[in-house]
Protein backbone atom coordinates (compact mmCIF):
# COMPACT_ATOMS: atom_id res chain seq x y z
CA UNK A 1 0.00 0.00 0.00
CA UNK A 2 1.30 3.45 -0.93
CA UNK A 3 2.36 5.56 2.04
CA UNK A 4 1.01 9.11 1.65
CA UNK A 5 2.08 12.16 3.66
CA UNK A 6 1.06 15.83 3.54
CA UNK A 7 3.55 18.40 4.86
CA UNK A 8 2.90 22.05 5.75
CA UNK A 9 6.13 24.07 5.46
CA UNK A 10 5.23 27.61 6.59
CA UNK A 11 7.92 29.60 4.78
CA UNK A 12 10.03 29.68 1.64
CA UNK A 13 12.83 27.11 1.69
CA UNK A 14 13.99 26.92 -1.95
CA UNK A 15 16.60 27.67 -2.96
CA UNK A 16 17.85 27.25 0.60
CA UNK A 17 20.17 29.89 2.04
CA UNK A 18 19.99 29.19 5.76
CA UNK A 19 20.37 26.14 7.97
CA UNK A 20 16.63 26.04 8.71
CA UNK A 21 15.72 26.20 5.03
CA UNK A 22 18.27 23.51 4.19
CA UNK A 23 16.90 21.30 6.97
CA UNK A 24 13.40 21.43 5.48
CA UNK A 25 14.58 21.09 1.87
CA UNK A 26 16.73 18.03 2.48
CA UNK A 27 14.20 16.45 4.83
CA UNK A 28 11.47 16.74 2.18
CA UNK A 29 13.74 15.65 -0.67
CA UNK A 30 14.67 12.45 1.14
CA UNK A 31 11.18 11.79 2.51
CA UNK A 32 9.76 12.15 -0.99
CA UNK A 33 11.93 9.26 -2.18
CA UNK A 34 10.30 6.89 0.31
CA UNK A 35 6.63 8.01 0.40
CA UNK A 36 4.15 9.78 -1.85
CA UNK A 37 4.58 13.35 -0.64
CA UNK A 38 2.66 16.61 -1.06
CA UNK A 39 4.02 19.87 0.38
CA UNK A 40 1.92 22.96 1.10
CA UNK A 41 4.07 26.08 1.42
CA UNK A 42 4.56 29.61 0.16
CA UNK A 43 5.64 30.35 -3.39
CA UNK A 44 9.37 29.66 -3.59
CA UNK A 45 12.00 32.18 -4.63
CA UNK A 46 12.73 32.70 -8.34
CA UNK A 47 15.25 30.32 -9.82
CA UNK A 48 14.51 27.34 -7.59
CA UNK A 49 14.58 23.88 -9.10
CA UNK A 50 11.38 21.86 -8.50
CA UNK A 51 11.96 18.49 -6.88
CA UNK A 52 10.92 15.38 -8.80
CA UNK A 53 10.21 13.64 -5.50
CA UNK A 54 7.21 15.60 -4.22
CA UNK A 55 4.39 17.87 -5.33
CA UNK A 56 4.67 21.47 -4.10
CA UNK A 57 1.49 23.54 -3.68
CA UNK A 58 2.08 27.29 -3.07
CA UNK A 59 -1.08 27.81 -1.01
CA UNK A 60 0.40 30.00 1.75
CA UNK A 61 0.79 33.77 1.48
CA UNK A 62 4.09 35.57 2.11
CA UNK A 63 2.53 37.81 4.77
CA UNK A 64 3.04 37.10 8.48
CA UNK A 65 -0.74 36.93 8.69
CA UNK A 66 -0.64 33.56 6.91
CA UNK A 67 -0.25 32.07 10.38
CA UNK A 68 -3.79 33.27 11.14
CA UNK A 69 -5.37 32.45 7.77
CA UNK A 70 -8.63 30.66 8.55
CA UNK A 71 -9.21 29.88 4.86
CA UNK A 72 -6.43 27.30 5.10
CA UNK A 73 -8.78 25.06 7.05
CA UNK A 74 -10.98 24.41 4.02
CA UNK A 75 -7.97 24.04 1.70
CA UNK A 76 -6.28 21.41 3.84
CA UNK A 77 -9.46 19.50 4.66
CA UNK A 78 -10.25 19.28 0.95
CA UNK A 79 -6.73 18.02 0.17
CA UNK A 80 -6.90 15.38 2.88
CA UNK A 81 -10.36 14.13 1.93
CA UNK A 82 -9.50 13.89 -1.77
CA UNK A 83 -6.06 12.30 -1.40
CA UNK A 84 -6.50 10.17 1.74
CA UNK A 85 -3.16 11.02 3.34
CA UNK A 86 -1.97 8.82 6.19
CA UNK A 87 -0.12 11.59 8.06
CA UNK A 88 0.18 15.36 8.09
CA UNK A 89 3.52 16.82 9.18
CA UNK A 90 3.68 20.43 10.37
CA UNK A 91 7.10 22.06 10.16
CA UNK A 92 7.40 24.00 13.45
CA UNK A 93 4.55 24.37 15.97
CA UNK A 94 3.42 27.77 14.64
CA UNK A 95 0.23 26.34 13.12
CA UNK A 96 -0.65 24.48 16.31
CA UNK A 97 -4.15 25.99 16.39
CA UNK A 98 -4.86 24.81 12.85
CA UNK A 99 -3.29 21.39 13.38
CA UNK A 100 -5.77 20.75 16.20
CA UNK A 101 -8.76 21.73 14.02
CA UNK A 102 -7.59 19.64 11.04
CA UNK A 103 -7.03 16.60 13.23
CA UNK A 104 -10.47 16.91 14.83
CA UNK A 105 -12.25 17.40 11.49
CA UNK A 106 -10.47 14.71 9.46
CA UNK A 107 -9.00 12.28 11.98
CA UNK A 108 -5.63 12.42 10.20
CA UNK A 109 -2.58 11.44 12.22
CA UNK A 110 -0.51 14.49 13.08
CA UNK A 111 3.23 15.00 13.56
CA UNK A 112 4.80 18.31 14.57
CA UNK A 113 8.37 18.52 13.31
CA UNK A 114 10.09 20.96 15.63
CA UNK A 115 13.52 22.46 14.98
CA UNK A 116 13.98 23.88 18.50
CA UNK A 117 12.02 24.30 21.67
CA UNK A 118 10.91 27.61 20.23
CA UNK A 119 10.06 29.47 23.42
CA UNK A 120 13.56 28.78 24.75
CA UNK A 121 15.12 30.19 21.58
CA UNK A 122 13.08 33.38 21.76
CA UNK A 123 13.70 33.71 25.49
CA UNK A 124 17.45 33.57 24.81
CA UNK A 125 16.95 36.36 22.27
CA UNK A 126 15.29 38.54 24.92
CA UNK A 127 11.71 38.42 23.61
CA UNK A 128 9.37 39.37 26.46
CA UNK A 129 6.45 37.37 25.05
CA UNK A 130 8.16 33.99 25.38
CA UNK A 131 5.80 32.80 28.21
CA UNK A 132 2.85 33.02 25.79
CA UNK A 133 4.77 31.00 23.22
CA UNK A 134 5.66 28.41 25.86
CA UNK A 135 1.99 27.70 26.61
CA UNK A 136 1.06 27.67 22.94
CA UNK A 137 3.94 25.35 22.02
CA UNK A 138 3.20 22.96 24.85
CA UNK A 139 -0.46 22.72 23.82
CA UNK A 140 0.51 22.08 20.20
CA UNK A 141 2.74 19.18 21.27
CA UNK A 142 0.05 17.78 23.55
CA UNK A 143 -2.52 17.72 20.74
CA UNK A 144 -0.24 15.99 18.22
CA UNK A 145 0.07 12.23 17.75
CA UNK A 146 3.84 12.45 17.34
CA UNK A 147 6.50 15.13 17.77
CA UNK A 148 9.82 14.97 15.94
CA UNK A 149 12.77 16.53 17.78
CA UNK A 150 16.06 17.61 16.25
CA UNK A 151 18.00 16.91 19.47
CA UNK A 152 17.72 14.37 22.26
CA UNK A 153 17.95 17.26 24.76
CA UNK A 154 14.78 18.82 23.35
CA UNK A 155 13.03 15.46 23.43
CA UNK A 156 14.01 14.79 27.03
CA UNK A 157 12.89 18.29 28.03
CA UNK A 158 9.44 17.71 26.53
CA UNK A 159 9.13 14.35 28.27
CA UNK A 160 10.37 15.48 31.67
CA UNK A 161 9.05 19.06 31.90
CA UNK A 162 5.91 18.88 29.77
CA UNK A 163 5.04 15.28 30.65
CA UNK A 164 4.72 14.14 27.04
CA UNK A 165 4.52 10.35 26.66
CA UNK A 166 7.87 9.00 25.38
CA UNK A 167 5.98 7.00 22.74
CA UNK A 168 4.90 10.29 21.11
CA UNK A 169 8.45 11.61 20.82
CA UNK A 170 10.69 10.80 17.85
CA UNK A 171 14.29 11.64 17.00
CA UNK A 172 14.60 13.46 13.66
CA UNK A 173 18.09 14.97 13.72
CA UNK A 174 19.50 17.28 11.10
CA UNK A 175 21.19 15.10 8.52
CA UNK A 176 23.94 15.08 5.95
CA UNK A 177 23.75 13.68 2.44
CA UNK A 178 27.22 12.15 2.43
CA UNK A 179 27.56 8.52 3.45
CA UNK A 180 31.30 8.27 4.09
CA UNK A 181 34.44 10.30 4.69
CA UNK A 182 35.11 12.37 1.53
CA UNK A 183 38.07 11.53 -0.70
CA UNK A 184 38.54 15.01 -2.20
CA UNK A 185 39.47 17.05 0.87
CA UNK A 186 42.98 17.80 -0.39
CA UNK A 187 41.67 18.95 -3.75
CA UNK A 188 39.14 21.26 -2.06
CA UNK A 189 41.87 22.69 0.15
CA UNK A 190 43.90 23.54 -2.94
CA UNK A 191 40.88 25.35 -4.36
CA UNK A 192 40.59 27.52 -1.25
CA UNK A 193 44.32 28.25 -1.10
CA UNK A 194 44.29 29.45 -4.69
CA UNK A 195 41.01 31.36 -4.50
CA UNK A 196 41.97 33.32 -1.39
CA UNK A 197 45.71 33.52 -2.10
CA UNK A 198 46.74 31.66 1.04
CA UNK A 199 50.00 30.01 1.97
CA UNK A 200 50.03 26.23 1.97
CA UNK A 201 51.44 26.37 5.50
CA UNK A 202 48.48 28.19 7.03
CA UNK A 203 45.64 26.55 8.90
CA UNK A 204 42.31 27.42 7.28
CA UNK A 205 39.63 28.29 9.82
CA UNK A 206 36.01 28.48 8.66
CA UNK A 207 32.99 30.29 10.03
CA UNK A 208 29.75 29.89 8.11
CA UNK A 209 26.26 31.15 8.91
CA UNK A 210 23.61 33.68 7.97
CA UNK A 211 25.05 36.95 9.25
CA UNK A 212 21.71 38.74 9.33
CA UNK A 213 20.84 36.39 12.21
CA UNK A 214 21.96 38.19 15.38
CA UNK A 215 23.50 35.20 17.26
CA UNK A 216 25.68 34.34 14.25
CA UNK A 217 26.78 37.94 13.75
CA UNK A 218 27.63 38.34 17.44
CA UNK A 219 29.69 35.15 17.29
CA UNK A 220 31.59 36.44 14.26
CA UNK A 221 32.37 39.73 16.00
CA UNK A 222 33.74 37.78 18.95
CA UNK A 223 35.90 35.64 16.68
CA UNK A 224 37.34 38.80 15.14
CA UNK A 225 37.94 40.61 18.43
CA UNK A 226 38.81 37.74 20.77
CA UNK A 227 40.03 34.70 18.86
CA UNK A 228 41.98 35.92 15.84
CA UNK A 229 44.22 38.34 17.79
CA UNK A 230 45.07 35.54 20.23
CA UNK A 231 45.92 33.14 17.41
CA UNK A 232 47.95 35.66 15.44
CA UNK A 233 50.04 36.47 18.50
CA UNK A 234 51.20 32.87 18.39
CA UNK A 235 52.25 33.13 14.75
CA UNK A 236 50.86 35.60 12.23
CA UNK A 237 51.25 33.30 9.24
CA UNK A 238 49.75 30.15 10.71
CA UNK A 239 46.03 30.98 10.58
CA UNK A 240 43.57 32.31 8.01
CA UNK A 241 39.86 32.80 8.67
CA UNK A 242 37.34 32.35 5.86
CA UNK A 243 33.89 33.80 6.61
CA UNK A 244 30.95 32.56 4.54
CA UNK A 245 27.34 33.66 4.75
CA UNK A 246 24.90 36.23 3.46
CA UNK A 247 23.72 39.29 5.34
CA UNK A 248 26.93 40.95 6.50
CA UNK A 249 26.04 44.61 7.23
CA UNK A 250 27.39 47.08 4.69
CA UNK A 251 29.09 49.03 7.46
CA UNK A 252 31.51 46.11 7.88
CA UNK A 253 32.84 46.68 4.35
CA UNK A 254 33.38 42.97 3.74
CA UNK A 255 35.61 42.80 6.85
CA UNK A 256 38.33 44.80 5.14
CA UNK A 257 39.45 46.19 8.52
CA UNK A 258 40.58 42.69 9.53
CA UNK A 259 42.86 41.87 6.60
CA UNK A 260 45.90 42.18 8.86
CA UNK A 261 44.46 39.28 10.86
CA UNK A 262 44.28 37.23 7.64
CA UNK A 263 40.47 37.36 7.54
CA UNK A 264 38.72 36.82 4.20
CA UNK A 265 35.00 37.38 3.59
CA UNK A 266 33.62 35.04 0.91
CA UNK A 267 29.94 36.03 1.23
CA UNK A 268 27.24 33.56 0.27
CA UNK A 269 28.92 30.53 -1.30
CA UNK A 270 27.05 28.25 -3.69
CA UNK A 271 29.45 25.32 -3.25
CA UNK A 272 29.73 25.47 0.53
CA UNK A 273 30.69 21.78 0.68
CA UNK A 274 34.02 22.65 -0.94
CA UNK A 275 34.69 25.16 1.85
CA UNK A 276 33.81 22.62 4.54
CA UNK A 277 36.02 19.95 2.98
CA UNK A 278 38.87 22.35 2.25
CA UNK A 279 38.98 23.99 5.68
CA UNK A 280 41.14 22.59 8.45
CA UNK A 281 38.91 23.59 11.39
CA UNK A 282 35.32 24.80 11.62
CA UNK A 283 34.51 27.29 14.40
CA UNK A 284 31.23 27.52 16.31
CA UNK A 285 31.18 29.87 19.30
CA UNK A 286 27.43 30.63 19.06
CA UNK A 287 25.95 30.64 22.57
CA UNK A 288 22.41 31.94 22.05
CA UNK A 289 19.45 31.33 19.78
CA UNK A 290 19.26 28.36 17.44
CA UNK A 291 22.81 28.94 16.29
CA UNK A 292 24.58 26.92 13.61
CA UNK A 293 24.42 23.37 14.96
CA UNK A 294 23.41 22.21 11.49
CA UNK A 295 26.72 23.47 10.12
CA UNK A 296 28.59 21.40 12.71
CA UNK A 297 26.96 18.21 11.47
CA UNK A 298 27.81 19.12 7.88
CA UNK A 299 31.40 19.90 8.82
CA UNK A 300 31.97 16.62 10.65
CA UNK A 301 30.26 14.64 7.88
CA UNK A 302 32.56 16.32 5.36
CA UNK A 303 35.60 15.39 7.42
CA UNK A 304 36.50 18.71 9.04
CA UNK A 305 36.84 18.87 12.84
CA UNK A 306 34.95 21.44 14.89
CA UNK A 307 35.94 23.58 17.85
CA UNK A 308 32.81 24.81 19.62
CA UNK A 309 31.60 26.29 22.85
CA UNK A 310 29.50 23.90 24.91
CA UNK A 311 26.17 25.62 24.34
CA UNK A 312 26.77 25.59 20.59
CA UNK A 313 27.08 21.80 20.59
CA UNK A 314 23.86 21.09 22.49
CA UNK A 315 22.15 18.13 20.86
CA UNK A 316 25.17 16.86 18.96
CA UNK A 317 26.36 13.41 20.05
CA UNK A 318 29.89 13.69 21.41
CA UNK A 319 30.30 9.93 21.23
CA UNK A 320 29.36 9.77 17.55
CA UNK A 321 31.48 12.79 16.62
CA UNK A 322 34.57 11.22 18.15
CA UNK A 323 37.81 13.17 17.59
CA UNK A 324 36.07 15.58 15.22
CA UNK A 325 34.51 17.67 18.00
CA UNK A 326 36.36 19.69 20.65
CA UNK A 327 34.34 21.61 23.26
CA UNK A 328 35.35 24.54 25.46
CA UNK A 329 33.56 26.49 28.17
CA UNK A 330 31.20 29.22 26.96
CA UNK A 331 32.88 32.63 26.53
CA UNK A 332 36.36 31.34 27.45
CA UNK A 333 38.30 32.66 24.48
CA UNK A 334 41.72 31.77 25.85
CA UNK A 335 40.62 28.15 26.11
CA UNK A 336 39.07 28.38 22.65
CA UNK A 337 42.35 29.63 21.16
CA UNK A 338 44.27 26.88 22.97
CA UNK A 339 41.86 24.27 21.58
CA UNK A 340 42.34 25.53 18.02
CA UNK A 341 46.13 25.51 18.40
CA UNK A 342 46.14 22.04 19.96
CA UNK A 343 43.91 20.67 17.21
CA UNK A 344 46.16 22.23 14.57
CA UNK A 345 49.20 20.51 16.06
CA UNK A 346 47.35 17.20 16.29
CA UNK A 347 46.32 17.38 12.63
CA UNK A 348 49.97 17.69 11.68
CA UNK A 349 50.77 14.30 13.21
CA UNK A 350 47.65 12.17 12.72
CA UNK A 351 44.69 12.18 10.31
CA UNK A 352 41.35 12.64 12.05
CA UNK A 353 38.57 10.42 10.74
CA UNK A 354 34.83 10.79 11.22
CA UNK A 355 33.51 7.57 12.82
CA UNK A 356 31.35 5.30 10.67
CA UNK A 357 28.69 5.43 13.39
CA UNK A 358 28.31 9.16 12.76
CA UNK A 359 27.27 8.52 9.16
CA UNK A 360 24.92 5.71 10.20
CA UNK A 361 23.02 8.05 12.51
CA UNK A 362 23.20 11.41 10.72
CA UNK A 363 22.82 10.32 7.09
CA UNK A 364 19.52 11.57 5.64
CA UNK A 365 18.52 8.24 4.09
CA UNK A 366 18.98 6.49 7.42
CA UNK A 367 17.06 9.21 9.29
CA UNK A 368 14.06 8.96 6.97
CA UNK A 369 14.09 5.16 6.98
CA UNK A 370 13.81 5.22 10.77
CA UNK A 371 11.05 7.84 10.65
CA UNK A 372 8.92 6.01 8.07
CA UNK A 373 9.28 2.80 10.05
CA UNK A 374 8.00 4.57 13.18
CA UNK A 375 5.07 6.23 11.42
CA UNK A 376 3.88 3.14 9.57
CA UNK A 377 4.78 0.45 12.11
Amino acid sequence: MTKKILVVAPYTFLPYRSGGQKFIAQFLETLGKQVKLTVVSTAQDPGYTPSPHYRLLPALAYSFFRYFDFTLKATLIDLIERNHYDWIIWEHPYYGWLAKIIKERTGIKTLIHTHNIEYQRFRSLGKIWWPLLERYERNAFTNADKIGFITSEDKHFAIEKWQLPPTKCLDIPYGASVEAFPSDKSACREVLLKKHDLSNECTILLFNGALDYAPNYKALRRILSELMPRLQKRSHSLYALLVCGKGLPKRDKELSAFKELNVHYAGFVEDIDCYFKGADIFLNPVTEGGGIKTKMIESIALGTPVVAMKTAATGLSLELAGPQLTLVQDHDWSQFADAVATLRDRQRTEPLQTPDAFYSYYNWDKIIERLVEKLFD
